[in-house]
């Protein structure tokens, strides 16, 4: 489910008016436009919205995952590709996803096409982590920042999709699960709405746990310093694969950037150590939470 207009997106009012701009003059949309924010948040959504406006002909939009085309082949043939003219009166418009998942080499490619488009050529680059991309790319182009949702945001957000067929209640609980994450707030409420949710308990059982209320939990275990089998017995509530692993992913990243690189060995070497999850009847996403939390315990 995604908004057809600006006005349908929420919790991005330090760059409507911008947004409302650009579409009421297409001129004014830079050639290179860099759109970062977390997952979810509507980076791609806002791309297609500009791309639309901009592109008389779909075939003159082309939407890139750089996840999977990533090396500077990939990048050289984009560069060539941004040589022709539009086959329509409008522009031709390159949506490139997940950007910071190119290589340093491969972005070097691209640096050159992004610094001086050619007329009537645009790149919109998305990506979660601008810091991964290469200062020159950054500064060559015009950079908007989306931001996580409010509680309130996400109440307007789920009252003007699902028309009062979610009570304040459970709208404020799905955005304590969704921590913000727009797209992750809709696919929440559609859960709820589907197994007919009507209390925080109901949802807590239909849908499971999100990221700060897991590591809620967990931070409460190691502060109580709760044994094993309380922990295991906690984990096993949490049955989401997805959401462990964000919950990994995101701890890991924190220890790198606060400077404790050495917590990723430690993780790796924790994932082999097989007796325990047999001993105590774990799952190995349950086992790496519990250390990646004790780990993030070290860390804030």
């Amino acid at each position: 489910m995604r908004p057809d207009d600006i006005g349908k997106i929420f919790g991005q009012d330090h760059i409507q008016e911008l947004l409302i701009n650009w579409l009421e003059d297409t001129t004014k949309v830079p050639p290179s436009l860099l759109i970062s924010g977390p997952y979810g948040t509507g980076k791609t959504t806002i791309a297609k919205l500009l791309a639309s406006r901009l592109a008389q002909s779909d075939t003159d939009i082309t939407e890139i995952n750089a996840a999977n085309a990533r090396g500077i082949d990939d990048a050289r043939q984009w560069a060539e590709a941004a040589r022709f003219s539009p086959l329509g009166l409008g522009s031709k418009v390159f949506i490139i996803d997940e950007l910071h998942q190119m290589t340093t080499a491969a972005q070097s490619a691209l640096l050159k096409v992004i610094e001086e488009p050619p007329h009537k050529i645009h790149f919109f680059l998305c990506t979660t982590e601008p810091s991964r991309l290469l200062p020159t790319i950054r500064s060559r182009c015009t950079h908007i920042e989306l931001r996580l949702l409010s509680e309130i945001d996400t109440t307007e957000l789920l009252a003007f999709n699902f028309q009062g067929k979610l009570s304040e209640e459970i709208m404020i609980a799905i955005h304590k699960k969704s921590g913000g994450h727009a797209r992750d707030a809709v696919k929440i409420a559609e859960m709820a709405v589907l197994t007919r949710t009507v209390s925080v308990a109901d949802l807590n059982r239909n849908v499971g746990y999100g990221y700060q209320e897991i590591e809620a939990i967990l931070l409460q275990i190691l502060n109580q310093k709760i044994s094993w089998h309380g922990a295991v017995k906690v984990l096993n509530q949490i049955t989401d694969e997805q959401i462990l692993s964000d919950v990994v992913n995101q701890t890991i990243d924190r220890a790198v950037a606060e400077g404790v690189p050495e917590v990723v060995l430690h993780y790796k070497d924790f994932l082999e150590v097989k007796v325990w999850r047999t001993e105590w009847k774990i799952t190995a996403h349950q086992q790496a939470l519990f250390f990646a939390t004790k780990m993030l315990g070290n860390v804030i």
